[in-house]
């Protein structure tokens, strides 16, 4: 007797440790606008999103943040050579889904990916997006849309370590403004908080 209930309490445990690592609350991506786990090369779940943040605007540049959502999930291949990600690492990822535009003529600025920053309600801070998962940016994609895509629509994705998607409740991203040739700031620093508790669903 005392044997068994020492292997159904070692059972239990293993069971419970197993489950730790099962999406909770999470829904299975089955489409997304820039592929994520759609493509079989990983699987993703989206805990929480928040849709329609609205338009800010800094020098030139309007900013329409039209999407967060909080998602968790893997790779099947190894990336860690290139981007220090390797297969089946779990990764818990916030995706800003952010629309660029120029709101008059500018040459010669300079803006880019590494003018996207995060803060997390922890005090996680996050120095810019996660190169593998996010999108390109650049002056010419702002100049010539149409010679890049019909819109200027990116995905801006920070890898969270301090932070889980189930946790997590709120985060501030934090825009720099484009900077002239000599490095001069056209615009004000643009911070946005978004709260999950606001979560507008999951799809």
């Amino acid at each position: 007797m005392l044997l068994i209930l020492t292997l159904a309490a070692v059972n239990g445990c293993n069971s419970n440790g197993a489950d730790t690592n099962q999406p909770q609350n999470g829904t299975l991506i089955e489409e997304h606008p820039f592929g994520l786990g759609i493509k079989g090369d990983g699987e993703f779940y989206r805990y929480k999103s928040l849709n329609d943040i609205g338009t800010y605007k800094t020098g030139p540049i309007n900013v329409n943040l039209e999407r967060v959502e909080v998602v968790r999930g893997s790779f099947n291949y190894d990336h860690s050579e290139v981007y220090s990600i390797a297969a089946n690492e779990t990764l818990d990822v916030i995706n800003f889904h952010i629309e660029f535009e120029l709101n008059r003529k500018t040459d010669d600025f300079t803006f880019n990916q590494e003018h996207i920053h995060l803060l997390t309600d922890n005090g996680e801070e996050i120095k810019q997006p996660n190169e593998l998962l996010s999108s390109v940016m650049h002056a010419s994609v702002l100049k010539f849309p149409k010679d890049n895509s019909e819109r200027n629509l990116r995905q801006f994705s920070f890898r969270m370590k301090e932070s889980n998607a189930e946790e997590i409740e709120k985060a501030t991203v934090i825009i720099d403004p484009p900077v002239n040739k000599n490095g001069e700031p056209l615009g004000e620093k643009i911070e946005i908080e978004v709260d999950f508790s606001k979560n507008q669903s999951e799809q």
